[in-house]
C-alpha cells in the first residue's frame, strides 16, 4: 500500500521534472536568435588570426537606433555609450577574450539580396590604455560588419577593434551622417563566418 501511494506520487513529479528539464533545455537553447563562429584576421602589422563567436539574442530597432543618433548629435559618443552601456543583445567572443556585450546589433538587406550585420559593443581595453590615458581612449567601441549571402548563412566582412562614432553634416546635401574612424591602420578582415543555428 505505501509503495502504491509512493508511486502515485513519484510518477507524476517525474512527468514534471522532466517537462521542466525539457522547458529549460528549449530555453536555454533558443537564448540566442542566431549563432555565428568566424575568424578575425589582423590586417595591420602580422597576419595574426583568432576565432570568435558572435550570438545574437535581439535586434535594434529602428526607432532605437534613431534615438541613438539624436542622442549622437546633441551630445558625443560618450553620451550615447551612457545610454547603451547595460544593454545585452547578445555577445561577442574571441578566443583568449572574455566575451563583450553587444549593445547595438542592426540587420538589414542589401539590393542584391545579401544580408548586413552590424554589431557595436564597448571595447576591450587594456589596464595600460587606462592608467596611461592614452589617445586609444577616445575610441570606446568596437564595431563588426558581416555580409552573408542571400541564405544567410555564409559570408565575411570586417571588424574595427576600437572604433569613434560622430556626425558629420555632408557639404553636398547638407544631411547628417554617421562617421565612424578607425584608430588602427586598416580594419581587419572577417573570414569564414558561419551560421551555427
Amino acid at each position: 500500500m505505501q509503495i502504491r501511494v509512493l508511486a502515485m506520487f513519484a510518477l507524476p513529479a517525474v512527468i514534471a521534472l522532466s517537462t521542466l528539464s525539457a522547458t529549460a533545455q528549449k530555453k536555454k537553447s533558443s537564448e540566442f536568435q542566431e549563432v555565428y563562429t568566424g575568424t578575425i584576421v589582423s590586417m595591420n602589422g602580422g597576419l595574426a588570426s583568432t576565432g570568435f563567436n558572435l550570438s545574437i539574442g535581439n535586434f535594434t530597432s529602428d526607432e532605437d537606433a534613431q534615438r541613438y543618433l539624436a542622442i549622437l548629435a546633441e551630445g558625443d559618443q560618450f553620451d550615447v555609450l551612457k545610454k547603451i552601456e547595460n544593454l545585452e543583445l547578445g555577445r561577442l567572443s574571441s578566443t583568449g577574450r572574455v566575451g563583450r556585450n553587444l549593445l547595438v546589433v542592426r540587420k538589414t538587406q542589401l539590393p542584391d539580396g545579401k544580408i548586413r550585420i552590424v554589431a557595436a559593443f564597448e571595447r576591450w581595453q587594456r589596464m595600460v590604455e587606462l592608467r596611461g590615458g592614452y589617445r586609444s581612449q577616445d575610441y570606446p567601441f568596437g564595431l563588426m560588419e558581416i555580409i552573408l549571402d542571400a541564405n544567410g548563412k555564409k559570408g565575411s566582412g570586417t571588424f574595427i577593434a576600437a572604433c569613434k562614432i560622430d556626425l558629420k553634416r555632408d557639404k553636398k546635401t547638407g544631411k547628417y551622417q554617421l562617421e565612424l574612424e578607425n584608430f588602427g591602420s586598416y580594419p581587419h578582415k572577417v573570414m569564414g563566418v558561419m551560421l551555427r543555428n
